[in-house]
């Protein structure tokens, strides 16, 4: 068998004209339905591309079992769950056929980092080397796939496409607890493993000396300011603003949010360090308008968010495939992680270092204080060296 072609979605009658209850939508299609979806988040292009995704792999397998999305049942939501992480078969729908890790853990060095295909040739037909997935996704992947796709069903079962929402009827009732610390960040053994492995890359070329620079300047940019990667992929030099003796950099987020980022000395440092290597004069000229972070050739052409995720990805993997042997939990802590983590780490962080909590929630953006809660380790460390006082008590002479 086969897999379908990727797109367009397929568009056979969907099964659920006889469904009872007020119908808000013309669509008869899953496309047509998933397409009423997806037009609510046109004005985010980073989160469009992500839902879109989700929705066309999830409309693939159920096509590939014979099914459209109004077919599908609770047991069919459970069973795609178990596939997300596990892709089977695996060269039918993943790039990458290596595991990410060896049965002990460490990483496997046939994993290969791949190259995303396009869905279609120039020629507009589809591309026989495209698959659905690179690879099975992780725990937390999963997860956040759950999520998309409850939003997806929420506003099919409102809009009378299907029954009810599957993902709530899936749902694991859970109960609500203490908010755990986040753990999806580098400790300071982890992130000097980093730094060592970008100052060691090889300079000896202009093209080599170009990677080295702008992959400092990335790392080091995400970790002072904490920014999204495609807030990052988005940063221009017109969004720096000096007022007041400080600088700031204006960005446009999450749920097309807008909001200020102080820019740190060190941040300030690091543009002007990163400029210059480009040839550019340090602090960019009144009215100079183009790209943060650029190409390799100096053109100035900005980079997406995808190949933001693949350098630090990049980095990540060589970082950790440097301490495997010595250390091998921190390589498998530091191949886990991707642009997000650093996020995370700028938070950690910032408040290890004694800034305030609730100015790290206005410098992350968070909308509420308990996502920023999650970083404050300290409450976790002084609660294990206290444990630490409980030992054994000798037994009795």
């Amino acid at each position: 068998m086969t897999l379908p072609t990727p797109l367009p979605f397929p568009v056979e009658p969907a099964r659920n004209q006889a469904l009872s209850g007020p119908r808000l939508t013309a669509a008869s299609t899953d496309h047509e339905a998933v397409a009423t979806w997806l037009a609510k988040y046109t004005d985010n292009r980073h989160t469009l591309d992500s839902y879109r995704r989700e929705a066309e792999r999830l409309m693939l397998w159920a096509t590939w079992h014979g099914k459209d999305l109004p077919g599908l049942m609770v047991e069919d939501v459970l069973a795609y769950k178990a596939f997300l992480s596990d892709p089977q078969p695996v060269d039918l729908w993943c790039q990458q056929t290596e595991p990410r890790t060896l049965p002990d853990g460490s990483p496997n060095p046939l994993c290969r980092q791949v190259r995303r295909v396009t869905r279609r040739l120039p020629d507009g037909s589809a591309n026989p080397t495209w698959r659905p997935f690179v690879s099975g996704l992780s725990a937390s992947a999963v997860k956040q796939t759950t999520t998309i796709l409850f939003g997806l069903f929420e506003h099919l079962a409102a809009i009378g496409y299907v029954h009810a929402n599957l993902l709530r009827a899936a749902a694991k009732r859970t109960r609500k607890g203490q908010r755990q610390g986040q753990e999806r960040y580098f400790d300071a053994a982890a992130w000097a493993a980093l730094t060592e492995c970008i100052e060691a890359m090889p300079k000896e070329t202009a093209r080599e000396a170009a990677h080295y620079h702008r992959t400092r300047f990335l790392f080091s940019f995400l970790y002072l300011t904490g920014l999204r990667r495609f807030e990052m992929a988005r940063a221009r030099t017109s969004d720096l603003r000096f007022k007041r003796g400080q600088w700031w950099l204006e960005v446009l987020g999450k749920g097309s949010v807008e909001g200020v980022v102080p820019l740190p000395a060190d941040a300030l440092e690091a543009i002007k360090s990163y400029r210059e290597s480009t040839g550019r004069p340090a602090l960019p000229p009144s009215g100079t308008d183009e790209p943060l972070l650029m190409d390799l050739t100096g053109a100035g052409r900005p980079l997406s968010d995808r190949a933001i995720y693949a350098i630090v990805k990049e980095v990540c993997r060589q970082a950790a495939s440097s301490v495997a042997a010595a250390q091998p939990d921190l390589a498998r802590q530091i191949d886990s992680g991707s642009t997000h983590w650093l996020r995370h780490t700028s938070a950690s962080h910032q408040i290890d270092r004694g800034v305030d909590p609730f100015i790290v929630q206005r410098n992350l953006r968070h909308a509420s204080f308990s996502t920023t809660e999650g970083y404050i380790h300290k409450d976790r460390d002084q609660q294990h060296r206290e444990t630490e006082k409980h030992t054994m008590i000798d037994a009795p002479s």
